[in-house]
């Protein structure tokens, strides 16, 4: 689980904190979900630029069946799960398992990172701007 503040500052963004539906599985803070077709909260699955059906990312760890709080909007600055490396300025995309990466396409555009993966405050996570 995770162990990281994932809200960094919404910065009076017109950001949401907003519980979308239950958890479809066990998920950690800072993973980027979208809404599955039974409507419940899961990790995005598709990598992108394929589909584009993130709604957010999930704002405290949450379990299967329990009620799953997700951080919505743009111009949010947040922590988010991550994987491969990412340079300061990268545009993020997300792979099947909702981790946030760097865009290998012009479509990919989930977020910015703001630091790099190899000098991240914390460990699997990067600090990122929302889209």
């Amino acid at each position: 689980m995770a162990s990281v503040n994932i809200l960094v500052n919404d910065g009076g963004a017109p950001a949401r904190i907003m519980k979308l539906g239950n958890a479809g599985a066990d998920i950690d803070a800072g993973h980027i979900v979208e809404i599955n077709s039974s409507g419940n909260v899961v990790v995005a699955s598709e990598d992108l630029p394929s589909l584009l059906h993130a709604v957010g990312v999930l704002f405290v760890d949450a379990t299967s069946g329990d009620p799953a709080s997700v951080i919505t909007g743009s111009g949010v600055v947040c922590y988010l799960q991550s994987t491969g490396t990412i340079a300061v300025g990268d545009k993020l995309g997300h792979n099947a398992a909702g981790k946030a990466k760097a865009a290998t396409t012009a479509d990919e555009r989930f977020a910015i990172a703001l630091e790099a993966s190899a000098s991240a405050a914390h460990t699997g996570f990067v600090k990122a701007l929302l889209l």
